[in-house]
């Protein structure tokens, strides 16, 4: 039998254990969550600020979000991009700062609740500056939906009280695409306008747009105003399907499959090839502009077996960057 003394290490072994135990479960939804803190930094009244936190299954099992919540309205979480997360999966929470009916310092949080594959919490602290001084009307540079070769312009009013001498000295674009103007439109007592223009490039490629533009000002303080860009510029020309399906061959086999190239106006397809596989390729094109190319591409299956996948390059005239869909198939 164990003696007291026994009994003693015994039980601190065991709360030990336990304790590891309790840990190990308490910590394992830690390492799904992107981020440990969310710190807006300082943003200026009525601008629209959200931060996107992203979660990862990195575990063998399904993993269930039960709920999302912020302990102060000054922050809102939305519904997750899905509540189950499948094991190599990930979902999205989008969270966006409320700059209209809250100012200043704010310090608050956002509890994310797992009940599978057991329970546990993550709570993420969130900071933030919401600045009275300076105003955006609207809230963000929102372009839409811009398709490709036709730009876009969006003008936000900039709006300043305080000193009378308050001035933007420049303009922070990280993004090749986007270009901005500045024009001081009114200056009395303690208030200044700004009229600031952002420009999208008509030559950007299609993409989603989602970038900050920071405004540098002469306050010593906080020079530093921060305003979300968002925009998409959609393809003018579409390829379908995107992946091109070739049934199983055998070596010197040909087959002929179809592709529907579509556009907003007639244009004109150059050449259709390939860098790896060039000599299995054979494609009859139109020598005139249309504004839908059924394209016929004669396949003959190499000797080399095994399974391939190309990269396909479209040309199309007065147009510098190739269109590009992939084939993929087997040799036996």
């Amino acid at each position: 039998m164990l003696g007291i003394t026994g009994r003693i290490v015994l039980t601190l072994i065991s709360g030990l254990a336990l304790g590891e135990i309790a840990k190990a479960q308490g910590n394992w939804a830690d390492q799904l969550v992107d981020t440990r803190n969310i710190d807006f930094g300082v943003v200026a009244t009525g601008s629209d600020t959200s931060r996107v936190v992203t979660i990862r299954n990195t575990t063998g099992a399904t993993v269930h979000i039960s709920s999302v919540s912020t302990a102060c309205t000054c922050a809102q979480a939305g519904q997750p991009s899905t509540n189950l997360i499948q094991p190599g999966q990930q979902a999205t929470i989008e969270l966006k700062l409320n700059t209209i009916q809250f100012s200043k310092k704010r310090d608050t949080s956002m509890t994310i609740v797992f009940d599978a594959p057991r329970y546990a919490s993550v709570t993420i602290p969130i900071s933030a500056y919401i600045r009275t001084d300076v105003v955006f009307e609207p809230g963000k540079v929102r372009f839409g939906s811009v398709d490709f070769g036709s730009g876009a312009e969006v003008t936000v009013k900039v709006a300043y009280a305080g000193r009378p001498d308050w001035k933007i000295n420049d303009i922070k674009i990280g993004h090749n695409d986007l270009s901005a103007t500045l024009k001081e439109t009114n200056r009395s007592g303690g208030r200044v306008d700004y009229a600031l223009t952002m420009k999208l490039n008509p030559a950007a490629r299609p993409q989603r747009i989602r970038d900050l533009v920071t405004l540098v000002t002469d306050d010593a303080a906080n020079p530093y105003v921060p305003l979300l860009v968002e925009g998409m510029v959609v393809p003018d020309i579409s390829i379908s399907p995107e992946t091109v399906s070739i049934r199983p061959l055998s070596p010197g086999q040909t087959t002929t499959v179809k592709v529907v190239i579509r556009g907003k106006k007639a244009f004109l397809i150059e050449d259709i090839d390939c860098v790896g596989m060039s000599d299995c390729f054979k494609v009859k094109l139109g020598d005139k502009p249309n504004v839908l190319h059924v394209v016929d591409i004669e396949f003959v299956a190499p000797e080399k077996p095994g399974k391939f996948a190309e990269q396909m390059m479209v040309r199309i005239a007065d147009r510098p960057d190739p269109l590009t869909f992939m084939v993929s198939g087997t040799i036996n």
